[in-house]
């Protein structure tokens, strides 16, 4: 999984909005977009692309698949020890985009959309009934679009992006409307594309499960890749350490005896039960807390999650990553621990 099937470089598109003015009403002027991105995705691993709404996740899949020109920087293919520079045309044919809604309306069959789609992409018949097989539409072959749920669309359109056998597949949101089993059952699909050798970016705001799903991390923000890496490597870039989750029986304790730092310590009360969140903890004081009685249940030790990388890299609290709405007449800005950069 070492070789690099896809480098950006210093990648930025910038989205043209309009600024009349007096004199020229139909003025436009550079926005928002993606802003000098690096970013590498390796041979049949997964990549989750993380980051609140309008964080340019889209954008930067688009600009990935082809879609969207390049404004500056470069997107490059490893294959050995050479490297090549690739055009828009050549994305388009290397990479296989599923975008976050397709609307599969009509009287048309399973079989005859994705033939229409085929001939585009100079696909064999045979190639479309391998990938209906493959998505596990071989028994709706001849269903009426408009007869499929939620999840048979999603299989659809992932089938689309196949044709033509892409190195690299760019799922934008993918499992959003799915139920768990279906939602299951697509997870399953795509570790066996990873296997081939497929290696594919998965664009998410919703990071619940993602981590199970992904081999590598890539936190968004204001259009910028704010870190990218392993969990581990990510948590490390950030000056994130393991919290300790303790619970307990009755009334929550006074943590002041055992810890000096009341900041590191979250305490909740509920009511038969009680949680305690430290930041950090120390050899001795499961043993100390025992000693003095205290009835524990749990002690958990956990790595940090995609949520508290992302306020960590932001700077933000988990509301204001959330719900920040950004002026689209401005440069994308870069914050790491609320100092802009």
């Amino acid at each position: 999984m070492g070789e690099v099937v896809l480098r950006l470089k210093d990648a930025t598109y910038r989205h043209y909005v309009h600024a009349p003015s007096t004199f020229k009403p139909w003025r436009r002027i550079l926005g928002q977009g993606i802003f000098s991105a690096n970013l590498e995705l390796k041979k049949g691993s997964i990549l989750g692309l993380v980051g609140p709404n309008g964080a340019g996740k889209t954008t930067l899949l688009r600009m990935m698949a082809g879609i969207l020109p390049l404004q500056d920087g470069s997107a490059r293919s490893s294959l050995g020890e050479s490297v090549s520079t690739l055009t828009d045309t050549e994305l388009r044919q290397k990479v296989g985009h599923m975008p976050e809604q397709v609307r599969w309306q009509g009287k048309k069959t399973v079989r005859n959309a994705l033939m229409e789609i085929a001939e585009m992409r100079a696909s064999s018949e045979s190639r479309v009934d391998g990938l209906l097989k493959l998505v596990g539409l071989q028994s709706r072959v001849d269903s009426r679009l408009s007869e499929l749920s939620q999840g048979m669309r999603q299989r659809l359109t992932l089938a689309a992006a196949l044709l033509g056998s892409p190195k690299i597949l760019l799922l934008d949101e993918p499992l959003n409307g799915l139920d768990p089993v279906a939602a299951a059952a697509f997870v399953l699909l795509l570790r066996k594309l990873t296997e081939k050798g497929v290696s594919i970016v998965i664009s998410s705001h919703q990071v619940e499960g993602l981590v199970e799903i992904i081999d590598r991390l890539a936190l968004m923000h204001r259009g910028q890749i704010l870190a990218e890496g392993t969990m581990d490597e990510v948590a490390q870039q950030l000056n994130l350490n393991k919290k300790t989750e303790i619970s307990g029986i009755g009334t929550a304790p006074d943590m002041n005896t055992f810890i000096e730092d009341e900041e590191s310590v979250k305490i909740e009360q509920f009511s038969e039960h009680w949680q305690v969140l430290l930041e950090k903890s120390r050899i001795g004081l499961l043993q100390e807390m025992v000693n003095a009685g205290i009835e524990i249940t749990s002690w958990i030790e956990r790595p940090p999650n995609v949520i508290e990388m992302l306020c960590a890299a932001t700077g933000q609290s988990v509301e204001d990553v959330g719900l920040e709405v950004t002026s689209t007449s401005v440069m994308p800005l870069r914050t790491f621990r609320g100092e802009e950069e």
